[in-house]
């Protein structure tokens, strides 16, 4: 006979296989407006990673695709301040990083990462964001205020972070020297040719990615990668600006 203790442990590891099950036949559901902005990165993991992803624009999609009834209450996603949001299966999470992150771990293509790469990874994750946030806050609030204040603040954050990331690039190849790159090497392109806020900040600050060379020929070299090059050659959202900032 099966004692109590064991028999739970069982459940549990098949329940633990009919939600790994599950989550594997879905497509990750993810929810943000038709920009770059804070999902384009997480855009570009799933098309370089080998995920295909569903999307929509409309916040009212919060629950559209809530679990399925199981007696349990349904889990909401823990995001007070709004978009982006993903869903997969029974998850659904907030934080651009953290779906990011979410994403990269279950990408085919980056199964084999190790964890010093997936650390490096997300140590870039890490730059696009304070750069998206920084560059937000000048196009939409200090140029309000003060332009030339916007440009200089704009100027100064792309010499201080690109400075630093130049030194550390390798000659050539891809940061990892793997033959495909990873999410380090796509946020570096998510920075030098998103619309939003990326190039708007750079249009602002009338500023030129593309005077530092390794930036330039990693990003070049990423562009090239044939799910990278097919995710650009049909996205709307890279180049979207409805704002016309």
């Amino acid at each position: 006979s099966i004692s109590s203790g064991s028999s739970c442990t069982i459940n549990r590891y098949r329940s633990l296989m009919l939600d790994s099950s599950t989550m594997a036949s879905e497509k990750p559901y993810l929810i943000y407006a038709p920009i770059a902005g804070r999902a384009e990165l997480a855009r570009l993991i799933a098309a370089a990673g080998g995920i295909t992803i569903t999307e929509s624009a409309n916040m009212a999609n919060f629950g559209s695709q809530d679990i399925k009834e199981t007696g349990e209450s349904k889990k909401n996603y823990m995001s007070p301040s709004g978009m982006p949001l993903l869903q997969h299966g029974d998850l659904k999470i907030s934080q651009s990083g953290a779906i990011e992150a979410y994403l990269a771990s279950i990408a085919p293509r980056y199964k084999d990462l190790t964890a010093q790469q997936r650390a490096v990874d997300m140590m870039f994750m890490g730059i696009k964001e304070e750069l998206l946030q920084n560059c937000a806050k000048a196009i939409f609030t200090t140029q309000a205020e003060d332009k030339n204040k916007a440009v200089k603040d704009v100027r100064a954050l792309f010499d201080k972070w690109f400075g630093v990331i130049e030194d550390q690039l390798p000659a050539e190849g891809f940061i990892h020297g793997l033959s495909y790159p990873t999410p380090a090497d796509l946020a570096l392109l998510n920075i030098t040719i998103a619309a939003l806020p990326f190039g708007s900040a750079a249009k602002l600050a009338q500023y030129d990615f593309r005077k530092w060379k390794k930036v330039t020929t990693l990003c070049d070299k990423v562009k090239a990668d044939e799910n990278v090059a097919e995710y650009l050659s049909g996205s709307t959202y890279t180049d979207a600006n409805p704002f016309g900032v």
